[in-house]
């Protein structure tokens, strides 16, 4: 099992501001605004870049998630941010998915999945995870949780779930880098 928490900001985070990220996602979709050579359905879109009150829940949600996670406040060199959507009907190899987001070893990643719309939630819908990598087939599925952060270390092999319906899934996924070793 690896190392994971979720975060609940639903209370903060409110169904209409979900409602307005999912519509912001889908209109950059359905402009053809989507990233070439990443999953189907990726828009050309930074979440966090967004200036939005929306927007800013969701990012301020994030930071405050991951130095809970860490226990500690940490001094940030960068974050990322993308979001997607899936369905049944763009189904992808998902042997190709697999991917983790600690690239830099001068510093660190935790990273984290922030689940927008859920068309029904299912188990197998949330996010898989190798522990011991994806050429060993030990894996294990965490369960989405609309309006809910899962936050996770950044070197964790990791893909989309499976998606079984035509109704879309919508996601926000980010990373926090920050510095090995110090704190604020």
């Amino acid at each position: 099992m690896i190392e994971h928490r979720y975060f609940n900001w639903n209370e903060i985070i409110t169904f209409d501001d979900r409602a307005n990220m999912v519509r912001d996602v889908k209109k950059e979709i359905d402009a053809g605004n989507i990233l070439k050579d990443q999953p189907k359905f990726q828009p050309n879109f930074v979440p966090f870049d967004q200036t939005q009150l929306h927007w800013n829940k969701l990012y301020q949600s994030f930071i405050l998630s991951v130095n809970d996670f860490l226990g500690k406040v940490v001094p940030i060199v960068g974050t990322r941010s993308w979001s997607f959507m899936t369905t049944v009907d763009n189904v992808e190899d998902r042997e190709k998915l697999w991917h983790h987001h600690h690239h830099d070893l001068e510093y660190k990643t935790v990273s984290g999945v922030y689940y927008l719309n859920m068309p029904h939630e299912d188990l197998e819908c949330g996010t898989e995870f190798a522990p011991n990598g994806p050429k060993n087939k030990e894996t294990f599925m965490l369960p989405p949780k609309q309006g809910q952060w899962i936050i996770y270390n950044g070197q964790e092999w990791h893909r989309p779930g499976i998606v079984k319906t035509t109704a879309p899934r919508f996601i926000v996924a980010a990373d926090m880098i920050y510095m090995n070793d110090m704190v604020l």
